[in-house]
């Protein structure tokens, strides 16, 4: 039973961590300022 909850917690903390990593990537990879540079906020609120 102990090797069971064990494995489910080690493997949860491996999906987390690799989740993480993958975000840290994404964000990096992404520069969200260009999102302004290609397409600019308009003047109005609609």
């Amino acid at each position: 039973m102990g090797l069971m909850f064990t494995t489910v917690i080690g493997f949860m903390v491996c999906l987390g961590m690799s989740s993480l990593f993958i975000m840290h990537y994404l964000q990096t990879a992404f520069i969200s300022s260009d999102a302004e540079i290609i397409d600019p906020k308009p003047d109005t609120n609609y």
